[in-house]
C-alpha cells in the first residue's frame, strides 16, 4: 500500500509500511517489541509501522506492506505456536503474491535458537520473502545489550525500507 502525503511545500512523498508480528509473552519481550516501535518512529522516518500479535494478522495487511519485522520467541527449540499459528493461517494466501517481500526476524531464545532459525528460513525460502538482515538470536539469560542490537536492526531495517533499498 503506497500512501501519498502533502509537504507543508506541496511536494509529495510516499509513506511505506512495515508490518511487525510480534510474539511478546513476557517483560522482556515486550520490551523489544516497545524499542522497535519506539526506534523506527522516533527517527522522522517515512515510514508506518504496525504491530500486530502473529494470532491477530491477517495475510492483507501482509500483502498491503513493503516489508515484515517478525519477532518471536523459541520454545522447546522451535519458534512459539502463535508464531507458527501466523504461517500455518496465511502461508497459501502470501504465496505467490509477495515474493520478494522484505523481511527481518529476531528471536528471544533461551536455548540456542537455531531450530527456530531453521524453521523460519524453510518457510520464507518457500515464500520467495527476501532477509535483507540476518536472523539475530537473543539467546540466555537477559541482557540489557539486547535492547540495543534490536534497536540497530530495526533502524537499519526501517531505512532501507524508506530508501527503497530492499
Amino acid at each position: 500500500m503506497v500512501i501519498l502525503k502533502k509537504l507543508k511545500n506541496g511536494m509529495e512523498y510516499t509513506d511505506k509500511k512495515i508490518i511487525f508480528i510480534s510474539h511478546s509473552p513476557s517483560k522482556n519481550t515486550k520490551t523489544l517489541s516497545e524499542i522497535v516501535i519506539k526506534t523506527i518512529n522516533s527517527k522522522n522516518l517515512k515510514i508506518n509501522i504496525e504491530i500486530f500479535s502473529p494470532l491477530k494478522i491477517l495475510s492483507e495487511s501482509i500483502k498491503k506492506s513493503n516489508g515484515v519485522i517478525i519477532g518471536t520467541t523459541e520454545n522447546f527449540g522451535y519458534m512459539a505456536g502463535a508464531t507458527k499459528d501466523f504461517f500455518d493461517r496465511c502461508y497459501n494466501e502470501l504465496l505467490d503474491q509477495t515474493q520478494g517481500l522484505p523481511v527481518f526476524y529476531y528471536i528471544r531464545a533461551g536455548l540456542d535458537g537455531e531450530g527456530t532459525v531453521r524453521a523460519i528460513d524453510k518457510i520464507l525460502l518457500g515464500l520467495k520473502w527476501r532477509q535483507v538482515l540476518k536472523p539475530i538470536i537473543l539467546k540466555g539469560n537477559w541482557n540489557n545489550d539486547f535492547k540495543d542490537r534490536i534497536a540497530e536492526a530495526s533502524l537499519n531495517f526501517a531505512i532501507g525500507i524508506e530508501e527503497g533499498i530492499y
